[in-house]
C-alpha cells in the first residue's frame, strides 16, 4: 500500500518485478503522471486502486496483459481523456470504477466486450452525452452508477437486456426528459434512484411495470 504517497512522480519500476504481487493501492499519488508498461507483468494482480491520480494522462496499452486483474479503481483520474482498448482483455475483471473522469467524452465502447462486469461506476462522467447499446452485452452487471452525468440525454434501449441489472443510478441526471420504457423489462431492479431526475415526466407509467422495487428514490424529480 503507498497510499497518498503525493510527492512520488514517477512510479517505482520495482514494483513490476514482485511477481506475487495481488493488491496495489497507490491511491492519492497525485503527482504521478504515467505509468509504466512492466506493471503488466504482474500477472497474479487482482486489485489495481489508482483513484484521485489527477495527473495521471493515460494508462499503457498493456494493462489488457494483466490476466488476473477483477478490481480497477480509477475514481477522479481527471486528466484521462480515453482508455485504451485492450480493456476488453480483461476477461476476470468485475469491478471498474470510473467515476469523476469529467474529459471523458464518449464512453469506451471497449467496456462493452468485458463480459465479467458486474459493477460499473460511471458518475460524475460529465461529459458523456449518450451510452452505446454494446452495453447490453454487460449480462452479468448488477450495478451501473450514473449519478451526476449531468449531460447524459438518453438510455438506450437495449439496457433492458441487462437482465441481471439490480440498481440504477440516475440521480441527477438532469438532461434525461424520458426513459425507455423496455426498463420493464428489468424483473430483477430493486432500486432505481433517480432522485434529482428534474425533467423525467412519463416515470411513474414505467415504474408500474418494474414489478419488484420495494426501494423508488424520486427526491425532486420536479415534474412529475
Amino acid at each position: 500500500m503507498l497510499r497518498g504517497f503525493t510527492h512520488l512522480k514517477e512510479f517505482p519500476q520495482s514494483i513490476g518485478s514482485i511477481s506475487s504481487l495481488s493488491i496495489l493501492d497507490l491511491s492519492d499519488c497525485k503527482s504521478i503522471e504515467s505509468l509504466p508498461t512492466i506493471l503488466a507483468d504482474l500477472k497474479h494482480l487482482t486489485h489495481l486502486m489508482l483513484p484521485r491520480f489527477t495527473n495521471l494522462k493515460e494508462l499503457p496499452q498493456r494493462i489488457g496483459s494483466m490476466s488476473s486483474l477483477s478490481i480497477l479503481d480509477l475514481s477522479y483520474c481527471k486528466s484521462i481523456e480515453s482508455l485504451p482498448t485492450t480493456l476488453a482483455d480483461l476477461k476476470h475483471l468485475t469491478h471498474l470504477m470510473l467515476r469523476g473522469f469529467t474529459h471523458l467524452k464518449e464512453f469506451p465502447q471497449s467496456i462493452g466486450s468485458i463480459s465479467s462486469l458486474s459493477i460499473l461506476d460511471l458518475s460524475y462522467c460529465k461529459s458523456i452525452e449518450s451510452l452505446p447499446t454494446i452495453l447490453a452485452n454487460l449480462k452479468h452487471l448488477t450495478h451501473l452508477m450514473l449519478r451526476g452525468c449531468t449531460n447524459l440525454k438518453e438510455l438506450p434501449q437495449s439496457i433492458g437486456s441487462i437482465s441481471s441489472l439490480s440498481i440504477l443510478d440516475l440521480r441527477y441526471c438532469k438532461s434525461i426528459a424520458s426513459l425507455p420504457t423496455i426498463l420493464g423489462d428489468l424483473k430483477h431492479l430493486t432500486k432505481p434512484m433517480f432522485q434529482g431526475c428534474e425533467n423525467v415526466g412519463e416515470l411513474l407509467q414505467i415504474v408500474r411495470n418494474i414489478f419488484s422495487l420495494p426501494i423508488l428514490d424520486l427526491y425532486y424529480c420536479k415534474s412529475i
